[in-house]
Parts: C-alpha cells; structure tokens; sequence
C-alpha cells in the first residue's frame, strides 16, 4: 500500500514538473516563498513511504522465516538478513565516503 501511495505522489509531481513552465519555476525558486517547500515535499514524500513499505516488507520476512518450523527456512532467513545488513552498511559506508571527499574538494576550492 505504501509503494502504490509513493508511485502515485512521485508519478503525479513528476508530470506536474515536466508540464510546468521552466522560467515560471526558476522564478519561483529565486523568490523562496513555500514554492521550494512544496518542491521538497514532493520529492520527501515518497521517498519517505517507500522507506518504510520496504521496513514493513522486510520485518514480515523475518518474522515468517524465522517462526517457521524448518531448519532450512530459518537458516536462509538468517543468511537473507546477514546479506541485508552488509547490502545497507556497504551503501552507508559508501555514501559516508563521497559526502567525506566532497568536504575535502569543497576545502581545496578555497
């Protein structure tokens, strides 16, 4: 249900944004106003469902494979969820490193 409410939120801002006028939006954006929050709003929102439709997903998993009676089940429930969490940390880790060279550009610049 969340990933069908993201689709349609992130679906709907994109065409608004591909039938609106460019200059009108640089305007708007100039000027500040709650334009831009608007603009954030629809960008945030779905992913924020999204997010949390994939937790749901993700905590139902695990709830169905390890209350299962199968040994088998449990076992690739458990390496399903050991591959999971190194999956995010790697990503993390990655994301930490480009925001850290980012800051050291940045200082180089100057």
């Amino acid at each position: 249900m969340f990933a069908m409410i993201a689709m349609l939120t992130s679906g709907s801002s994109m065409i608004r944004w591909l039938h609106a006028d460019r200059h009108w939006t640089q305007e708007q954006l100039k000027q500040g106003d709650y334009f831009v929050l608007s603009y954030l709003l629809s960008i945030v929102t779905p992913i924020v469902f999204i997010v949390c439709s994939l937790n749901c997903f993700i905590f139902a998993m695990l709830i169905a494979g390890f209350s299962s009676q199968s040994r088998i089940c449990r076992a690739v429930t458990a390496l399903w969820l050991v591959a999971y969490a190194v999956n995010v940390g790697t990503i993390l880790m990655e994301a930490m490193w480009k925001y850290a060279t980012s800051l050291n550009h940045a200082g180089d610049r100057q």
